[in-house]
C-alpha cells in the first residue's frame, strides 16, 4: 500500500494571535488549550500518524528550526526538515519538498497540511480514498461544508462527478474571500465548500504543473535544492536562488490554472483559527460563556475570553470582550473586532517595536540551536549579552540574521559561510551577522575552537568594519 507523506508548512509572521504569537514564536508553535496541551503544529503532526501516513516533511524558516525539532522530540516523531532562508509563500515551499522527494521517488504522494489549523475527525479514510486520483495525476484539494457565509475564507465550487474516480469531484472554480452577499449566494446554491488549505498530489505532478505555469520559479527552487546544505539534521535551501522565486501560494500558481484539479469533501470539524474570536470559538466556555485561562478572576462577565500568562488579571462587567495579557503587552478588544489585531501589529512594526518580534522574557538568541546550553552566558544587561561557546573539531554552528550580533574568535581557525560569501577567520578575527541570511561557522582546526559572542540591544548597530568582516 502506498503511504501518504504529510507535508507540513510552518510559515507565518505571528500577527493574527498577537500578543501571544510573535515573529519568532508564531501561532503554530503556541499551545492550543493551555500549558499542558499540544501546540497547533504538534496537533497537525499527530493527526497524520498511523499506517496511512509516512514520515512527515516539515518546511519551516531557519529561525524556527530549533522549535520544530524540540516540538517533534516531545512527540517522539522523526521528520525530514527543510529550512527556507526566507518566506516565499506556499508555492516555493511545496516545490522544494517535491524536488527533494522526487529524487528518491517521483511518485511520492504528498498531503499538504497547514500547521496552524484545528481539525477534529477522521482524515485518514477520505485521504486514502483519494489515493487513486492522486496516483493518476490529479491534484486533489479538500473542501469543508460551510456553516455560515464567512468572508475570510476561499471557496471551492463543485462541478459534479469526475469521470473515472469515485472519491473526488470536478472543480468549477475557486472564489477567493468573497463579500458576504456572494458568500451567502454560494452557500445557498449548495455546491460550494470552504477551501481547507489541504491538498494531495504526487511529486511528479506538482513539479510538472509548476514548470508549465511558472518555469522560472520551478528552476530557481530546483537550484536552491541542488545548492542546499545539510546542517544539524536539516536541509538549508540556498538563499541566492530561493530569494528570487515568485512568492505565490500554490492555489494561484497552479490549482486555479491546471486542468488536473479535483476536489473532495471532508466531513470534519475544521477551523483555521485566524483570530482571537476563532480561538474563543474552539475553546470550552464555562456556564457564563467565559473562557478563562491562567490566574483570572471574573465577576459579572459573559461570553468573554481572558488569558493571563504571568500575573493576576481581574475583570468586572465585561461582555463579548477578549483580554490577552503577556509580560510585555496587553490586548483588549471587542469580540467582533479581533480580526483587526493585525492592524495593531502593522502599526507597531512601523516604529520597530520589539513586541512584534519576540516576548520580553525571550532574549535575542546569539546562536539559536537545539541545545542552547552550547552558549554559556557570561554577562548581560538590558543593552547587551556576552556569551562563550566551544566548537568541536569538524563541527559547526549557526548565527541567525541580525544587525547587532558579532562573534570574536578566541582560539582556532574557522570557516564562515553566509548567504553569498565565505571567508576563513583566525584568532582575533570577528564575524558579524549577515542581514541577508544565517552564517554557518565550521571549525577547521585540529582542536576545539572558542568563540566569544556579543549581542547588542540596539537595532541601529552597524559596525564600521561590516564590509571587511563579511567580505574581506
Amino acid at each position: 500500500m502506498t503511504r501518504i507523506t504529510p507535508l507540513i508548512i510552518c510559515g507565518g509572521n505571528g500577527t493574527r494571535l498577537w500578543p501571544i504569537s510573535r515573529r519568532h514564536s508564531p501561532k503554530q508553535f503556541q499551545r492550543i488549550g493551555g500549558p499542558e496541551s499540544m501546540t497547533f503544529f504538534q496537533a497537525a503532526v499527530q493527526r497524520h500518524r498511523g499506517t496511512t501516513f509516512a514520515e512527515p516533511v516539515i518546511v519551516t524558516g531557519r529561525i524556527h528550526q530549533g522549535t520544530v525539532r524540540k516540538q517533534l522530540q516531545e512527540l517522539q516523531v522523526s521528520a525530514r526538515i527543510i529550512c527556507e532562508p526566507m518566506g516565499r509563500n506556499t508555492g516555493p515551499a511545496v516545490l522544494a519538498a517535491a524536488e527533494v522527494m522526487y529524487a528518491e521517488d517521483p511518485d511520492t504522494i504528498f498531503v499538504v497540511v497547514p500547521a496552524d489549523h484545528v481539525i477534529e475527525g477522521d482524515l485518514a479514510t477520505p485521504m486514502a480514498a483519494c489515493l487513486p486520483a492522486a496516483k493518476a495525476g490529479q491534484i486533489v484539494t479538500f473542501g469543508i461544508e460551510p456553516r455560515f457565509p464567512e468572508t475570510g475564507f476561499g471557496y471551492i465550487v463543485d462541478a459534479g462527478p469526475l469521470d473515472g474516480f469515485d472519491a473526488v469531484r470536478a472543480v468549477d472554480r475557486f472564489v477567493e474571500k468573497p463579500p458576504v452577499e456572494d458568500a451567502s449566494a454560494l452557500i445557498e446554491a449548495g455546491n460550494a465548500y470552504w477551501a481547507s488549505g489541504i491538498s494531495m498530489f504526487s511529486a511528479r505532478t506538482i513539479l510538472d504543473e509548476y514548470r508549465k505555469f511558472d518555469p522560472e520559479t520551478a528552476a530557481l527552487v530546483a537550484q536552491s535544492v541542488v545548492d542546499a546544505v545539510n546542517d544539524e539534521g536539516a536541509l538549508h535551501l540556498a538563499s541566492g536562488s530561493f530569494g528570487r522565486t515568485m512568492a505565490e501560494p500554490t492555489e494561484s500558481a497552479v490549482f486555479e490554472r491546471t486542468d488536473k484539479i479535483a476536489m473532495a469533501p471532508l466531513n470534519v470539524s475544521w477551523d483555521d483559527v485566524g483570530s482571537w474570536k476563532a480561538m474563543y470559538g474552539i475553546s470550552k466556555p464555562d456556564s457564563a460563556g467565559n473562557v478563562l485561562q491562567g490566574d483570572v478572576i471574573a465577576r459579572d462577565a459573559q461570553n468573554t475570553m481572558v488569558r493571563a500568562d504571568s500575573r493576576l488579571v481581574s475583570v468586572v462587567g465585561l461582555s463579548d470582550v477578549i483580554v490577552i495579557d503577556t509580560p510585555d503587552a496587553l490586548l483588549v478588544a471587542r469580540m467582533d473586532q479581533t480580526q483587526d489585531v493585525k492592524a495593531i501589529v502593522d502599526e507597531l512594526k512601523k516604529t520597530a517595536r520589539p513586541e512584534t518580534e519576540r516576548h520580553a522574557e525571550a532574549k535575542p538568541a546569539m546562536v539559536p540551536m537545539v541545545d542552547q546550553k552550547t552558549v554559556s552566558a557570561l554577562a548581560q544587561s538590558d543593552n547587551y549579552q556576552v556569551g562563550a561557546a566551544e566548537i568541536a573539531v569538524g563541527r559547526a554552528l549557526t548565527i541567525e540574521p541580525g544587525d547587532a550580533r558579532q562573534a570574536l574568535v578566541v582560539r582556532g581557525r574557522l570557516q564562515a559561510i553566509g548567504s553569498n560569501w565565505q571567508k576563513t577567520v583566525g584568532e582575533g578575527g570577528r564575524i558579524y551577522t549577515d542581514p541577508n541570511g544565517p552564517i554557518t561557522i565550521t571549525n577547521l582546526s585540529d582542536e576545539p575552537a572558542e568563540l566569544l559572542f556579543v549581542t547588542l540591544a540596539s537595532t541601529d548597530f552597524q559596525p564600521k568594519s561590516m564590509g571587511r568582516a563579511l567580505y574581506g
